[in-house]
C-alpha cells in the first residue's frame, strides 16, 4: 500500500457534531490493517467513531504512546485486542500546576484490568511492528529538552516524572506519530535517526508538548526540524497555539486537524 491513511476520531477541536475533548486518538489505516494510535480520555472515542462510521471492533492493535489518561482513557472499549505499550505504562502519573490543584492523570483503573487480561506486546527497544511500521519503545534522554510541564510521580511532587513510558511510531513512508513527544521531539528524531537512519522523515503528526516553551526552545526545536529535513507538520493536542504560530512562521507547512478530518500520506511524498 502506498499510503497511509490516517482518521482523527479524538482531539483537542472537532467538526460538529463530533465532541471535542483534551486527549489524542488516531485510528490509522495502513496495508490493510487498522492500528489506533492512543485512545482519547475516554468520553468522546466511541460516540465520534459512532458518527464517523468507525467499527472500532475492527481495530486489530491499539498502539499507546503513554500512560497519562487522555491518552488511556478509552482502552476500555478494546478487550480482545494486541496493545502495544512501553514497560512503564502503568506507572503513577501526577500533574502538579501551581494554578490548580493536583491531578491525577495516571492510567484510568478500568483500563489497566482490560490491559491485565489482553494480548501484551511490550516494547522495550526499538522494533518493527509490523512491515514497515516501527515503534521507537523508550526514548534515550539526551537533548536536554524538558517534558513540557510539572509531572510528578507522586501527588506531593516529591518525585519528577520523566514520563519513562513515552514511545512513538514511525512509519518507512517518513512519517512521525506522536502522542504528547514529552520525550522531546529532538531526542525523538535523533533516536529514529539511529535506529532506523534508512527513513528520512519529512512529516510529524500529533501533539509536541510545546505549550509551555520559551522562545529559546521554539527556536531550537524549528532549526533542528529544518537541519533534520522535516517540512510538514501536523500539529494537535498539546503542541500550544503559541508554538504552532512559530512554527507556520518558520516555513514549515502547518496543519491544525479537528477530530473528524483525515489525513493521507503518499509514500511519493
Amino acid at each position: 500500500m502506498n499510503t497511509v491513511q490516517i482518521t482523527v476520531l479524538v482531539e483537542n477541536q472537532a467538526v460538529l457534531p463530533l465532541h471535542p475533548e483534551h486527549g489524542l486518538s488516531l485510528l490509522i489505516e495502513h496495508d490493510k490493517h487498522w492500528i489506533l494510535f492512543d485512545t482519547g480520555a475516554g468520553r468522546a472515542l466511541l460516540h465520534n467513531a459512532q458518527i464517523l462510521d468507525v467499527d472500532l471492533a475492527a481495530v486489530e492493535h491499539v498502539v499507546l504512546s503513554h500512560g497519562h489518561n487522555d491518552h488511556t482513557g478509552g482502552l476500555h472499549l478494546f478487550h480482545g485486542k494486541k496493545i502495544w505499550h512501553t514497560p512503564e505504562i502503568t506507572c503513577p502519573h501526577f500533574s502538579r500546576h501551581t494554578d490548580r490543584p493536583v491531578s491525577n492523570i495516571t492510567m484510568p483503573e478500568k483500563a489497566q484490568n482490560v490491559l491485565k487480561v489482553a494480548t501484551q506486546c511490550t516494547v522495550e527497544r526499538f522494533q518493527e511492528m509490523l512491515p514497515g511500521i516501527y515503534l521507537t519503545g523508550p526514548i534515550p534522554r539526551v537533548s536536554g529538552e524538558t517534558t513540557g510541564g510539572p509531572f510528578f510521580h507522586d501527588p506531593d511532587g516529591m518525585t519528577p516524572d520523566f514520563i519513562p513510558d513515552e514511545q512513538a511510531m514511525l512509519f518507512e513512508h517518513g512519517v512521525l506519530i506522536q502522542g504528547c513527544c514529552h520525550a522531546g521531539i529532538i531526542n525523538t528524531l535523533e533516536y529514529c535517526r539511529k535506529c532506523a537512519p534508512q527513513i528520512p522523515v519529512h512529516t510529524i503528526i500529533g501533539g509536541l508538548h510545546l505549550l509551555h516553551a520559551d522562545d529559546t526552545r521554539l527556536q531550537r526545536t524549528a532549526e533542528y526540524l529544518h537541519q533534520s529535513g522535516v517540512t510538514t507538520l501536523y500539529l494537535m493536542h498539546c503542541t500550544g497555539v503559541d508554538a504552532v504560530n512559530y512554527m507556520r512562521s518558520a516555513g514549515f507547512r502547518v496543519i491544525t486537524p479537528c477530530a473528524g478530518e483525515r489525513i493521507t500520506i503518499s509514500a511519493e511524498k
